[in-house]
């Protein structure tokens, strides 16, 4: 990888984080840290197989969920485009992914009501039927709308948009509107793809994507309010969580297990957008934007394990690069889910290039 160019080390680390992370996050996915523990025998720190009890179970180590899956039958989707991004684009992607195999054991309440909508599926099972907006209880609730789905397939927009943040939010609230119309959701999506635009211009640091990430979420719910084909509804503020997460780990001073405790305890590592995107950011800040520890934090944090390890492995690897990531993962996670990052990180690089 070395005598490549760094776009290209860049992409590649991009998306190689991210399937790490969600790869690696599967095996731990809806426990808690104890429970990581003991069932792992301490902190993973590898690829496991998913044990009985939780949404992979049956897959193999190093297989991939819906957290990488999605964005990367969206990147496909926007290659084939010519980057050009829209509402219509996003629902074509997701229709294709849910002919594939990981729609069935991995579909969230939000996206596989979209997808059921998308193919006029009427004879919904109990979980889908959770997703429509007739049931109360679905609606009642910020989190089971606004999940952090929208946020983990927002990097390509980033990937195809470097140093341009303000056509990555734009091209992130048409592709979000795909499966999340709310603002809250928006905004979470933004900061993620904002975060990834300014790490790929080659100069930025921790400092700079963060801020970009602040800005990505605050113009990104601006933006969706303004709009009259948005759901509006009650829900914590993703930018004011950022916020938090930024003072939480700083007030923290260098770096210990701590960081990650607290902010798993005080702002939420669970499926909820304004939970999952500030907790990824936080670890971001915390190690420094160093690659593996990062990842290994997002694995080890419980409950929604695969996005926050995908979304930190993604922040990471675009920042450092794919060398940033031990030797042999990406021929092993190729190998375990039959996908070539490696092409997808040359087309995306032949794209910006144009």
């Amino acid at each position: 990888m070395s005598n490549k160019p760094k776009k290209y080390d860049q992409v590649l680390g991009c998306l190689l984080g991210a399937a790490v992370g969600d790869a690696m996050g599967s095996a731990t996915e809806t426990k808690s840290t104890r429970e990581i523990e003991k069932t792992f025998g301490g902190r993973v720190r590898d690829f496991q197989t998913p044990p009985e009890d939780i949404p992979a179970a049956g897959r193999k180590a190093g297989q991939i969920t819906d957290a990488f899956s999605i964005p990367y039958v969206l990147t496909n989707h926007l290659l084939n485009a010519g980057g050009k991004a829209s509402r219509k684009l996003g629902e074509e992607a997701l229709l294709e992914w849910g002919q594939s195999e990981w729609f069935g054991p991995f579909a969230g309440m939000t996206t596989r009501k979209v997808v059921n909508r998308l193919n006029e599926d009427h004879s919904l099972g109990t979980w889908a039927y959770a997703g429509q907006l007739g049931n109360k209880l679905f609606k009642g609730h910020y989190y089971a709308l606004s999940s952090n789905g929208a946020a983990v397939k927002a990097y390509p927009v980033g990937l195809l948009n470097p140093d341009n943040v303000e056509k990555t939010i734009e091209d992130t609230i048409e592709l979000t509107m795909a499966s999340h119309d709310d603002p809250l959701s928006i905004s979470g999506a933004c900061a993620i793809a904002a975060a990834i635009s300014k790490g790929m211009s080659g100069q930025a640091g921790v400092y700079d994507m963060v801020q970009a990430a602040l800005e990505g979420a605050r113009t990104g719910e601006a933006l969706a309010r303004k709009r009259d084909d948005v759901w509006v509804y009650p829900g914590p503020s993703v930018t004011k969580r950022i916020e938090m997460a930024i003072d939480l780990v700083f007030r923290g001073g260098e770096y210990s297990r701590r960081h990650m405790e607290e902010l798993r305890d005080l702002i939420g590592s669970g499926p909820a957008i304004a939970e999952t995107v500030p907790t990824a950011i936080g670890l971001f800040i915390a190690h420094q934007g160093q690659t593996m520890p990062a990842i290994y934090d997002g694995v080890n944090i419980g409950d929604e394990t695969s996005a926050i390890a995908g979304l930190v492995g993604a922040l990471c690897g675009v920042l450092n690069g794919a060398d940033s990531i031990c030797e042999g993962y990406l021929d092993f996670i190729e190998g375990a889910n039959d996908i070539d990052l490696r092409s997808q990180a040359d087309r995306i690089c032949a794209f910006l290039e144009q």
